[in-house]
């Protein structure tokens, strides 16, 4: 049977014009399953590669970055022992145990996983399928969530929804920060707020029943993420979003209905009877996770936020050269942000609705007062030293305040929304005339003075050397020029300013994470060796001063102390360090470095997440913990330790030692 590919061409394309909401989803999807079929994640973990001294094989385009260690370090190596060891709740791999329904990214054979979707593939699946389906399932989800919203309020704008959608994905802060933690709280967020919507306009009982258990279920999943600090800035955004959009369309007292107030009441007992479920399982974890000194108990006052901090986004793309690591901070991912183009046009937008009422509906307004409002609070929390009983009342004293730009990115992007979705003209055949217009050239030079202001006054304070003037001017117009397109009459020239706002923040995120094939974690020859030694005892591990070689044994299946513990072992520390409570009461990178002969075991804080564990391999703590085997970069020196001239790895010389059984007592 001969196939007509031109009538079967014109019938897709006929289709797809009939079904217009769909195009979007179908790019979407069809990039997750064909990047997930292929293996290729945006994993940092070709790191093991060099540091291994491997050639990165299936390191495809970009570069791994050292400071996603977040994922390559803590997040990927959990991934990958709960797949190769069963998936258990309680993880066995680290130190006497760790409960790893705290680990959001972490997959377990619990009733909890199925408020944890974006885990279930790693039951379905390969762990090399299955981690890069999790990892796009992200970008995915983010993007339509983002699309679902925006259509919600705006039917059939499925052009603006697809750019806000790729927008927000694309944002500098998503991908530096890029993880459950970040993104799962945005998508749960704004599908809460449509499902809520949906109950309180809803007409039929049954479908209202219906959203009020979609709710549920949201709320239940915004919880188990487990990362407060966004959770709570998300969650407050939302909260006041919603009701923004009931005030604006007019369906703010529906709230009150008996109905609707019984189905919410009725969701948030559901969600709070599951997360008390939860809560109560795995208590252990969550009271030891909530009363660590770092991060469950730190208290961050009002204020004293350094504002060079907030205004440098217009040159997030910096971030992508290393060498600017030490000019604008050495945290790329602390120093990221959203390009707030959208706070920027605030005052604009006031304007326009003010003069041009009938261009603005009623919802429209709603957002840009409302969302003007929480912007303010949030700066006072930022930058004024006032208010902390009020912001600990809300939690937010728990926040440090570069956490609270994910707030901002919310803000901004319902800003964007509005901007470019309000009532529009029609665009005249002369379509260049109304950029001459001298309301345009107006704001195109107020705009144009905010951002140089901006873009000089980073580069000052930060004493960035090498932005010349021509390159100053080129970032100045260009943001300058799709900001003012933004404030257009005419809606053709929001959508080209909104492909600029796209565009820009493409360039200033596409080498963030690399595009790499496989786990990479455990393809390698170190890996293999701990997975062979594994069968034959059950003896423990420990890496000398070394993040890497613990995180591959974890990764690898064997029984580690250190590593990172997502809250403290304190039946282990208290016996051996009674008096380091305020070093090991944390959430950790626990490193052991060994000394032939310390004067007595101790513990040594790094920084607010890590700690050194000062031991001599002759310590009875060893032993007693059934530690066997340390492995080091380099070579060891003492009297307990079998010899050992060390092995080639791939290219990475690794000791191996053994621990005898003598041993002596050097307490704290």
């Amino acid at each position: 049977m001969r196939i007509n590919f031109k009538e079967t061409l014109s019938s897709f394309s006929s289709f797809l014009y009939k079904n217009q909401g769909w195009i979007f989803p179908i790019i979407v999807l069809s990039a997750l399953i064909s990047l997930s079929t292929l293996q290729i994640s945006g994993t940092s973990a070709g790191i093991y590669d060099y540091l291994l001294g491997k050639k990165p094989v299936n390191l495809i385009a970009g570069k791994p970055r050292p400071i996603r260690s977040d994922e390559w370090v803590v997040t990927t190596p959990f991934a990958v022992s709960q797949y190769n060891n069963g998936m258990p709740t309680q993880s066995k791999n680290i130190g006497i145990g760790q409960d790893m329904s705290i680990v959001a990214d972490a997959p377990y054979a619990d009733w909890s996983m199925l408020f944890r979707p974006h885990n279930l593939i790693f039951f379905l699946l390969p762990i090399g399928f299955a981690f890069a389906f999790k990892w796009w399932l992200l970008s995915a989800g983010l993007a339509l969530s983002v699309y679902i919203f925006v259509l919600f309020l705006y039917p059939r704008k499925y052009l603006i929804a697809s750019l806000l959608g790729s927008i927000m994905l694309f944002s500098p802060f998503i991908q530096w920060w890029y993880q459950s933690a970040t993104i799962l709280p945005i998508i749960y967020g704004l599908l809460g707020i449509v499902s809520a919507v949906k109950l309180i306009e809803s007409g039929c009982r049954r479908t209202a029943t219906y959203w009020s258990i979609a709710l549920a279920y949201l709320a239940v999943c915004f919880a188990l993420v487990m990362y407060p600090a966004f959770q709570l800035t998300i969650g407050l955004v939302s909260l006041v979003t919603l009701l923004a959009i009931l005030r604006g369309r007019g369906t703010l007292h529906l709230l009150w209905q008996r109905r609707n107030l019984f189905l919410i009441f009725g969701s948030i007992i559901l969600a709070g009877t599951i997360m008390g479920l939860f809560l109560w399982q795995h208590s252990d974890a969550v009271k030891a996770s909530l009363n660590t000194i770092y991060p469950g108990n730190r208290n961050i006052s009002s204020g004293g936020f350094d504002v060079f901090r907030l205004i440098s986004w217009p040159l997030s793309y910096l971030l992508l050269d290393d060498n600017n690591l030490m000019i604008l901070g050495n945290n790329q991912s602390e120093v990221s942000n959203f390009l707030l183009i959208g706070l920027v046009l605030v005052p604009f937008l006031i304007y326009l609705s003010i003069r041009y009422k009938s261009t603005f509906s009623k919802l429209e307004k709603s957002i840009i007062y409302i969302s003007s409002g929480i912007f303010i609070f949030i700066a006072i929390r930022m930058f004024i030293p006032i208010g902390d009983q009020l912001f600990s009342l809300l939690g937010m004293s728990k926040i440090p305040h570069e956490r609270l730009f994910i707030g901002l990115g919310l803000i901004n992007f319902l800003l964007l929304l509005v901007a470019v979705s309000r009532r529009s003209k029609k665009l005249p055949k002369k379509w260049w005339k109304p950029l001459i217009s001298i309301q345009q050239l107006i704001f195109l030079a107020i705009i144009t003075i905010i951002f140089s202001i901006l873009i000089y006054a980073t580069i000052r304070h930060y004493n960035i050397p090498n932005i010349g003037p021509l390159e100053s001017v080129a970032v100045i117009l260009t943001f300058s020029v799709s900001s003012t397109l933004l404030l257009s009459s005419y809606k053709q020239l929001r959508i080209v300013g909104l492909v600029g706002v796209l565009l820009l923040n493409i360039l200033s995120t596409y080498m963030v994470n690399p595009l790499y094939r496989g786990v990479g974690i455990t393809d390698n020859e170190f890996s293999r060796y701990i997975m062979d030694a594994e069968k034959k005892d059950n003896f423990y591990w420990v890496a000398n001063d070394s993040s890497v070689l613990s995180a591959i044994m974890v990764a690898s299946g064997a029984e580690v102390y250190g590593g990172v513990n997502t809250y403290p072992q304190t039946d282990i520390w208290r016996r051996y360090f009674p008096n380091s409570t305020n070093v090991f009461n944390r959430y950790a990178h626990v490193r052991f470095l060994f000394d032939s002969s310390p004067q007595k075991r101790s513990l040594s804080l790094i920084q607010d997440d890590s700690f050194f564990v000062h031991i001599s391999p002759c310590d009875e703590m060893l032993h007693d913990l059934n530690i066997r085997y340390i492995a080091s970069e380099r070579p060891l020196k003492s009297s307990c330790l079998e010899s050992n001239r060390g092995r080639i790895f791939d290219g990475k010389k690794i000791y191996i030692y053994t621990i005898k059984n003598n041993s002596t007592n050097t307490r704290e």
